[in-house]
């Protein structure tokens, strides 16, 4: 059962609220990330042309093995199994969500609109660092469009609400102080984690962090600490101050935490079981998402329960 089916047993089918402002541009935008991220997932996972895999002797002196076959035929063995993950993903959870929260969103409901963005955000992350962090290959068009359209998308659909009633959608029940504080708690492990288990070592050991692998850089490190941590940070703090910005972007960041961390944990999952990483490095990276989306899943939902198309009298 995919998020969407279970949030949906929370959302109501009444008239469209004042809160939000339902925008032509935006259904446009997200309709056409939905055809594109069809074609792009599809071809990730699905398309294997001839090839072998082979070895490859980086700018550092270090030898990898490139896939040589499919999509990803430029990319190590290691990222090209995370982007194939990453892509199952997409298609099975975040591309039925994205349809589903754009209805709701159409239909002019808050809780709607605010999935749809926490999915939009979801869909920038994933296609910014493809668009980026991917060796080149034949979509590269298609993710730049991806990226733009999802960013686009999303910051017309954070203007869609009126933020000064928006914290009256949620009930007294909310447990606002346990999310704000996991957001915090969030932002500062993911502040942390990688310079303490990669970045730091390989400073101390006076090479690159071994994520680097063929490439120039990690680009993950630089959106997690440079973007996602100061969000999550920020959300959590002005939450547990009651301002209403606070409210839009933790409920945005609990949808993105949980589609991005059931991409990590699969992606980790898969990784491991195919020898790429061992049991040390899938507990130190992976059992720590899979610790953060546990609780990102629990409070979505209570979020979500929270949550109503309806100014609540109780908050």
């Amino acid at each position: 059962m995919t998020l969407s089916n279970v949030l949906s047993q929370r959302f109501s089918t009444g008239e469209a609220s004042p809160t939000i402002k339902i925008s032509n541009l935006v259904t446009w935008l997200t309709a056409l990330i939905i055809l594109l991220a069809l074609v792009a997932t599809s071809i990730g996972l699905f398309w294997q042309d001839e090839g072998n895999l082979f070895s490859f002797n980086t700018l550092r002196g270090d030898t990898v093995s490139i896939v040589g076959r499919g999509l990803y035929r430029y990319d190590t063995t290691l990222m090209a199994m995370g982007f194939k993950a990453g892509d199952a993903v997409t298609l099975i959870l975040g591309i039925p969500t994205l349809i589903f929260s754009l209805l709701r969103y159409r239909h002019g409901s808050v809780k709607g609109g605010l999935l749809l963005a926490g999915t939009l955000a979801y869909f920038l992350y994933n296609y910014c660092s493809m668009a980026f962090g991917a060796a080149y290959n034949h979509l590269f068009l298609v993710y730049v469009v991806l990226m733009s359209a999802s960013l686009f998308g999303l910051i017309l659909t954070l203007m869609s609400f009126d933020l000064a009633t928006l914290p009256a959608h949620f009930s007294a029940h909310l447990p606002r102080r346990n999310i704000g504080i996991y957001s915090i708690v969030s932002g500062i492990v993911l502040l942390l984690i990688w310079p303490v288990l990669s970045i730091i070592p390989a400073l101390v050991e006076g090479k690159a962090p071994p994520e680097v692998w063929s490439y120039t850089t990690v680009i993950t490190y630089a959106i997690d600490m440079g973007i996602v941590a100061p969000a999550l940070i920020a959300a959590g703090v002005m939450l547990l101050h009651r301002n209403p910005l606070g409210y839009l972007l933790s409920s945005i960041l609990l949808v993105f935490t949980v589609m991005l961390g059931t991409n990590l944990l699969t992606a980790g999952t898969l990784q491991m079981l195919a020898g790429f990483i061992d049991m040390p490095q899938f507990i130190g990276f992976v059992a720590s998402f899979a610790i953060l989306t546990l609780y990102a899943i629990w409070f979505t939902l209570a979020l979500f329960r929270n949550l109503s198309d309806e100014i609540s009298h109780e908050a």
